[in-house]
C-alpha cells in the first residue's frame, strides 16, 4: 500500500498534471496568435525551471484570469512569483489574510516607474493601497510582450518580520489553511481602480508539485485516501424564498445514504457543493451528527462552511466516527439563505460531499465550540462605534474532561457582516501561550477565518479567552445582519463529559459545575488604534531589505463599497396569545428556560418557515395547552383517591393534578398512555382479573414503608415503598406495561440472591465513599445501595444498563473526570409544575413504576439543547 505521504504527492502531480499552463487562460476568447507571448515565456528555459509550481486565478465572470507561478529556496528563506495578464499597463499580487482585498499586502509593477516594484498594504478600507515603511519586494525582471502580455517576476523574504506584510507559512497539509492570493491589472501606466481585472484563489505553495487549484487537489487527495467512498448531503431543488432569510434543514439518515453502518464508519475529509447560481445566497451552513431525523439532540458539530472555505482532509490517523453509535444515526444540514433583494424563483442544491472509510482511524477527531456558541446573547444590543466582546473559558473546563491533552489541528473564527478583528488565545497559568487570530476580518470572503497555523497542544488546565471586535453593529442574534462569536476549534482525540461532547459556550449555567460554563466581559474600544491589531501598524525594518525605498507617493485606487443587507426576520411565533403556565414554570429539559423567556427568544431568533420552528412548538402543550377534541380519559369515572394525593413518581404532582392536565391531551396521544400508568394509584377499580405476580414469594425487605427509611422505599420512585409497590400490584393485570415496571424494582424489593450473571456494576471498586448520595436520586440511594442491587441483577436485564449509567459518578474514570465529584458540585435542582401547570411528558412514563428513574430530573447523563434547536444546555446526573 501506498504511503500517506507518496499518496498525497501523487495527488497533487495527478492535479498538476490535468491542466498545463498552457491552457490556463482557454477559456478567454484569444486566438493562438494573441497568447503567443505568453506561450513563448513559458517555454523559455527559465520559466520552467524558476518556477515548478503554478495556479490560475479566474476572474469573478471566469472569462479572464492571471496565471500565477512560484517556487520556494527554504536556503535563502525566499520565494519567488510571476504573474502573468492580459495588460499593458500595470499588474498587482497580493497575499491576503482573508482573500479580499482588505487585509492584503500587495506588491505592484507600474509601467510609469518600470525600474521598481511598489510594496504596499490595505488595512480595513476599500481605499488607496499604503506604501510599505519597509519595502521588501524585489523585482527580478518584467516582460512586456508586443501581443499584450505583462509578466512580472518578483523575489521576498518567507517571513519579513514586517507588521506590514503578511509571513508564508508551510500550508502543505490539506487540514491547514491554504494560501489566499489575490491579482489586479489594468492597461494605465499606473495602478488605478481594476473594474473586472481582478481575480483571487486559494492555493498551496509549499505543496510540490503543484496543482491547478486548492479544490481540484483536495478532491483529488480525497478520492484517493477513501477509494472512492463518499456521501452527499445536500438540498434537492430547494426554492429560496423571496424574502430576506431563511433557515433551511436537510437532514439523512444511514439507511437513507446506503451506508453499511455495521460498526460505523470514519469521515476523513469534506467538499462544499455549492450550486454557483446561488452561492451568493448561501450565507453558511453546519452539519451535524445526531440520532435520527426527528431527534435532534445530543449531536456534535462535524462541519461549518462560509464563504471562502474549501473544505479539508484529516490526517491519515485522524478521522471523525459516524454512524458508530445509538446517538450518531444521521447527518443534519442547517443552511442559512440570504436574499436581502427578495429575487423569485432561485433554486438550490447545494450541499456537502463527505468521503470516509470503513477503516477505524487511531484518532477520534472532534469539534470545540468556544464563545458565544449557542448565541446566548440573541437580542442584545451592541453599541454604537467601536465594541469588544470577550469570553473566556476557565482552565477547570479542560481540566474536567479528561486527564490527556489533546492537539489542535485548526481553527475557524466565526462573526457576521460588523465584526472587524477576532482572537482564540490558549491561556496557561494566567499566561496567553497561543494566540490565533484574524486580524482584519472579512465575512463576504471568509465567514469562518480558518486560522493558518500548525497543530498544537492543550494541556489539562489551560483555559481559552475568544475575543471579538465590531464595527457599529446592531445586537446579537442568527439573521445575517445580527452579529456571532463562535471559534470552532477542530481537535483530536475528542472528549466527552457525561455524554457529550466537549464545549464550553457562553450562558449555560448548568455547565458551572464543571467549569465549563464562559464568562463575558464587554466594553467600548476608543479608536482603531485599541483594536489590537498587528497588521498594517507602523514598524522599523526588521530585516535587510531587498531595494531602496520608493520615493512615489501611495499608489492611488477608486474606493468600491460593500452593502450590507438589512435583514428581518420573520418571527416564529408559538402560543400566539401568549403563555398560560405559570409565569416561573420552568419548561422540562430546557436549562432552566421558563414559558416566558422561551417565548421571547424564539420569536427573536427563528424563523417561521423552518423546520426548526415546528419543532420548537412541541413546547405550545406545556406553555400554552389546548382544551383536546378528544381528552385523555384519565380516572374517568372519579377518583378513588383523594386529590391531593401526590402521585408516586411524579415530583409531587397530585391525582387531582392529572385529572385537570387529561383536559389538554389527546386520548390516543403517548403522554395519555403514560398517565393511565398512574390510574391504579388515583382510581383503582377492584383486583385485577390475573395480578401483577409481584415479589410472589413475599417482600425480604422492611416493608413498613412509611417510615420513610432508605432501605424501604424504592429507589426513584420518590417515595413509595416496597409494601405500597405489592399493595398496587393487585390491580394491575399480570400482562400489562405497568407490570413489567414493576418487575424491575423485584431485585430490591424482593432479592433471590446473587445473579447468575450479575450486573457489572463499578467492577474494580467505587472510587468515592460508599455512603456518597446519588445526585438526583430523591430518596438519598447511594454508590453503595446500587453495588448491592448490581449484585442481585442480571447483568443481561434490563436494570443493568441502568444502574451502569451511575459509574460516571461512582467510579469515574480518569477519562470522564479528573477530581471527585462532590455533592455541592452535582447537586441537580428538580423542577416542580403548579396545578396549573402540565406535567412534563418526560416525568410521567414510570409515575408509578419502580424503575432506578427520577422523571423530575429530566434528561439522562447528556445535556439538551433548550427547545430542541436553541441555545440553552443542562446537564443532568440521575439513575436511568
Amino acid at each position: 500500500m501506498m504511503q500517506p505521504l507518496l499518496l498525497l504527492l501523487a495527488a497533487y502531480a495527478t492535479a498538476a498534471n490535468a491542466i498545463d499552463p498552457i491552457n490556463y487562460f482557454d477559456a478567454t476568447s484569444l486566438t493562438s496568435d494573441e497568447k503567443e507571448g505568453y506561450v513563448s515565456w513559458l517555454a523559455s528555459s527559465s520559466s520552467s525551471a524558476d518556477y515548478p509550481m503554478h495556479a490560475f486565478l479566474p476572474t469573478a465572470n471566469a472569462e479572464d484570469g492571471a496565471a500565477i507561478f512560484w517556487s520556494l529556496h527554504p536556503e535563502e528563506k525566499l520565494v519567488k512569483f510571476a504573474i502573468a495578464v492580459r495588460a499593458t499597463g500595470w499588474a498587482g499580487l497580493g497575499i491576503s489574510q482573508a482573500g479580499g482585498m482588505i487585509g492584503s499586502d500587495i506588491v505592484l509593477f507600474q509601467s510609469s516607474n518600470p525600474d521598481e516594484v511598489v510594496d504596499s498594504y490595505v488595512v480595513e478600507e476599500y481605499d488607496v493601497p499604503w506604501v510599505d515603511d519597509c519595502p521588501d519586494w524585489n523585482l527580478i525582471n518584467a516582460t512586456m510582450t508586443d501581443d499584450g502580455w505583462m509578466i512580472v517576476e518578483v523575489s521576498r523574504f518567507l517571513d519579513t518580520n514586517d507588521s506590514q506584510d503578511w509571513p508564508i507559512v508551510n500550508d502543505k497539509e490539506l487540514w491547514s489553511a491554504p494560501t489566499r492570493l489575490i491579482a489586479a491589472w489594468g492597461d494605465s501606466p499606473s495602478a488605478m481602480y481594476h473594474g473586472q481585472s481582478n481575480a483571487r484563489g486559494s492555493v498551496r505553495l509549499h505543496a510540490e508539485p503543484s496543482f491547478s487549484s486548492e479544490s481540484a487537489a483536495l478532491g483529488d487527495v480525497l478520492e484517493e485516501q477513501s477509494n472512492g467512498l463518499y456521501f452527499d448531503v445536500r438540498e434537492d431543488n430547494h426554492q429560496i424564498p423571496a424574502r430576506e432569510t431563511q433557515y433551511h434543514d436537510v437532514c439523512k439518515t444511514f439507511e437513507e445514504l446506503n451506508i453499511d453502518q455495521t460498526g460505523g464508519i470514519t469521515m476523513i475529509g469534506v467538499v462544499p457543493i455549492i450550486s454557483e447560481e446561488t452561492r451568493q445566497h448561501i450565507h453558511h451552513f453546519t452539519a451535524y451528527l445526531q440520532p435520527n431525523c426527528d431527534s435532534p439532540f445530543p449531536r456534535s458539530m462535524i462541519y461549518i462552511w462560509a464563504p471562502g472555505d474549501e473544505g479539508w482532509a484529516m490526517p491519515e490517523h485522524v478521522g471523525f466516527p459516524l454512524f458508530h453509535s445509538e446517538n450518531a444515526q444521521a447527518i443534519q444540514l442547517e443552511i442559512h439563505y440570504d436574499n436581502p433583494t427578495l429575487i423569485e424563483g432561485m433554486v438550490d442544491s447545494s450541499g456537502v460531499r463527505l468521503y470516509y472509510s470503513n477503516e477505524e482511524r487511531e484518532e477520534k477527531a472532534a469539534i470545540l465550540e468556544l464563545g458565544d456558541a449557542f448565541v446566548g446573547l440573541a437580542g442584545q444590543n451592541i453599541n454604537a462605534g467601536l465594541t469588544r466582546y470577550q469570553f473566556t473559558c476557565p482552565g477547570e473546563c479542560s481540566a474536567n474532561v479528561g486527564s490527556g491533552s489533546v492537539t489542535i489541528l485548526n481553527e475557524y473564527l466565526h462573526m457576521h457582516q460588523n465584526g472587524v478583528r477576532m482572537t482564540n488565545e490558549v491561556i496557561r497559568n494566567d499566561e496567553v501561550v497561543r494566540a490565533s487570530s484574524v486580524d482584519v476580518y472579512d465575512f463576504e470572503q471568509q465567514g469562518g477565518f480558518h486560522v493558518p497555523q500548525q497543530p498544537y497542544e492543550v494541556l489539562p488546565g489551560d483555559g481559552f479567552r475568544t475575543t471579538c471586535y465590531y464595527r457599529d453593529g446592531d445586537k446579537f442574534g442568527l439573521d445575517s445582519d445580527e452579529e456571532m462569536c463562535i471559534a470552532f476549534v477542530m481537535y483530536y482525540p475528542a472528549k466527552e463529559f457525561a455524554g457529550n461532547p466537549w464545549m464550553c459556550p457562553y450562558g449555560i449555567g448548568a455547565l458551572e459545575r464543571i467549569g465549563c460554563e464562559q464568562e463575558l466581559e464587554f466594553s467600548d474600544v476608543a479608536s482603531d488604534d485599541n483594536l489590537g491589531r498587528s497588521f498594517g501598524t507602523s514598524n522599523e525594518c526588521a530585516v535587510d531589505s531587498l531595494l531602496p525605498a520608493p520615493t512615489q507617493s501611495p499608489v492611488t485606487a477608486a474606493p468600491t463599497t460593500s452593502a450590507r443587507p438589512s435583514v428581518v426576520i420573520e418571527p416564529c411565533v408559538v402560543c400566539p396569545d401568549g403563555s398560560t403556565a405559570d409565569i416561573d414554570y420552568v419548561i422540562p429539559d430546557s436549562g432552566g428556560a421558563t414559558c416566558s423567556i422561551a417565548l421571547a427568544y424564539i420569536e427573536a431568533t427563528m424563523d417561521e418557515n423552518t423546520d426548526s420552528c415546528t419543532q420548537v412548538k412541541e413546547v405550545e402543550s406545556v406553555c400554552c395547552p389546548t382544551l383536546a377534541a378528544n381528552p385523555c380519559p384519565f380516572c374517568s369515572s372519579g377518583l378513588t383517591s383523594t386529590a391531593s394525593s401526590e402521585v408516586p413518581g411524579a415530583d409531587g404532582a397530585t391525582c387531582g393534578d392529572l385529572v385537570e392536565n387529561a383536559n389538554y391531551l389527546e386520548e390516543d396521544s403517548e403522554t395519555c398512555g403514560f398517565y393511565e400508568l398512574a390510574e391504579p394509584f388515583c382510581c383503582p377499580t377492584g383486583d385485577a382479573v390475573t395480578p401483577c405476580p409481584f415479589c410472589p414469594d413475599g417482600i425480604t425487605l422492611d416493608a413498613s414503608g412509611l417510615t420513610s427509611t432508605a432501605s424501604s422505599e424504592v429507589p426513584g420512585a420518590d417515595g413509595a415503598t416496597c409494601g405500597d409497590l405489592v399493595e398496587n400490584a393487585n390491580y394491575l393485570e399480570e400482562d400489562s406495561e405497568t407490570c413489567g415496571f414493576y418487575e424491575l424494582a423485584e431485585p430490591f424489593c424482593c432479592p433471590t440472591g446473587d445473579a447468575v450473571t450479575p450486573c457489572p456494576f463499578c467492577p474494580d471498586g467505587i472510587t468515592l465513599d460508599e455512603d456518597f448520595v446519588i445526585p438526583g436520586a430523591p430518596n438519598g440511594e447511594t454508590c453503595g445501595d446500587l453495588v448491592e442491587i448490581a449484585r442481585t441483577s442480571d447483568g443481561n436485564g434490563e436494570i443493568c444498563p441502568q444502574v451502569q449509567a451511575a459509574e460516571i459518578i461512582c467510579c469515574p474514570s480518569v477519562e470522564e473526570v479528573t477530581t471527585p465529584p462532590t455533592t455541592e458540585s452535582l447537586e441537580t435542582p428538580t423542577v416542580k409544575p403548579t396545578s396549573k401547570s402540565t406535567p412534563s411528558p418526560t416525568a410521567s412514563p414510570e409515575l408509578v413504576a419502580t424503575g432506578l428513574v427520577d422523571p423530575s430530573a429530566g434528561a439522562t447523563l447528556h445535556g439538551v439543547r433548550n427547545i430542541v434547536t436553541l441555545a440553552l444546555l443542562s446537564i443532568f446526573y440521575v439513575l436511568v
